[in-house]
């Protein structure tokens, strides 16, 4: 394609909103490659704790809408379509169920897609995170019309997506692959969620998770932990340690670390060998900056406590064989939405109801 051709495709705007970080840039049709791509802090509930869930909507809403707009001042031309995925359930007309990572417990739902429509006046796709990630994956291997696979995030908090045949098990509400916010810890004093209940999948087995029980172990013990390579990673103090510098801890195969995430990732286990008993899923791509950061160490972790809950459908040696890293890169919401947003047409007939399958479920 001669350049004046290429400068004359269509250009969108993608953005991927976590409960940690906020990424965002511009793509060209027919190039699933991000430009441009920006990384800012989320304004949501770890820097801002004190804010009430509709005080941190509309400054999350705010810092999207202006790091969106500051990505479309070095794209070639204006934009012609806008795809968000979000850290939370979202339905099918693109509204936000809830996003506890982002703004806590039980704020209010978010129409962001009608939102970003009337920001930049052009169609808006609005996913789910884990979903969007998971077009990435589906697309990957040329085989999504009989692929069957679970999406599986560890990051700030813990999610999943089921997809089957080139489509997402969902309902058109988007309540649903939110293995996080399942209970698992029915202890009195049980890590709280950031949804506000204690004991969730999320709170135990999440980076934040590992940091919280990294830091009630190094209490416990503390001889234990002042030999281990997290000690050092903060000068003593518990209260100085970071998920990542936990998840790096993981990866170096450091005993105390690996004492400390293993509660957590035994739960994680059990529920995605209960996904494959029940579902029969063949593959689950892990994803996320914890697991990420953690590596193979931790994807083997995972695998051994899968199959010491899989019966004999998931043998200690099949576990392992289910369990695929995903890109060593931070892009999977990116360019997840991207892909949606290729596959979905064009995506002016969605005005002003969306042609795109279910925001959420898709």
């Amino acid at each position: 394609m001669t350049g004046a051709g290429i400068s004359a495709r269509p250009v969108y705007l993608v953005a991927d909103l976590g409960g940690t970080t906020l990424r965002a840039g511009w793509a060209r049709a027919g190039d699933l490659t991000v430009s441009g791509v920006r990384r800012v802090a989320v304004d949501g509930i770890t820097r801002y704790p004190g804010l009430s869930a509709g005080e941190l909507q509309a400054r999350v809403v705010d810092q999207l809408v202006r790091l969106l707009r500051e990505c479309s001042l070095t794209a070639p031309r204006s934009p012609s379509a806008v795809a968000v995925a979000f850290a939370g359930p979202v339905g099918r007309t693109g509204t936000v169920v809830d996003a506890p990572t982002i703004w806590g417990p039980r704020g209010p739902e978010l129409p962001l897609a009608r939102i970003l429509g009337r920001e930049f006046a052009v169609p808006a796709l609005v996913l789910n995170d884990v979903t969007a990630a998971g077009w990435r994956y589906a697309a990957s291997d040329g085989g999504e019309d009989d692929d069957y696979f679970c999406m599986v995030t560890v990051s700030s908090g813990v999610g999943n997506k089921v997809f089957r045949r080139g489509e997402v098990l969902l309902p058109d509400d988007g309540r649903g692959g939110e293995i996080g916010h399942l209970r698992v810890d029915f202890a009195a004093d049980a890590p709280w969620c950031d949804c506000g209940d204690r004991g969730h999948l999320g709170a135990v087995a999440s980076g934040r998770g590992a940091l919280h029980a990294a830091g009630v172990l190094a209490r416990r013990f503390p001889g234990a932990f002042a030999r281990s390579v997290l000690s050092a990673a903060c000068a003593g103090d518990p209260g100085r340690l970071s998920a990542q510098q936990v998840a790096a801890g993981v990866r170096s195969q450091d005993a105390f670390a690996v004492r400390a995430v293993t509660p957590g990732v035994r739960h994680l286990g059990r529920t995605l060998a209960a996904l494959h008993t029940a579902l029969g899923v063949g593959r689950f791509v892990v994803m996320g900056g914890f697991a990420r950061a953690a590596g193979e160490p931790y994807l083997r972790l995972l695998g051994e406590e899968m199959a010491k809950a899989g019966g004999f459908l998931l043998p200690p040696a099949a576990a392992g064989g289910l369990l695929q890293p995903g890109a060593p890169d931070d892009d999977d919401g990116l360019l997840g939405s991207l892909r949606r947003l290729e596959r979905s047409g064009s995506p002016r007939a969605a005005i002003p109801k969306p042609a795109f399958p279910a925001a959420g479920t898709s």
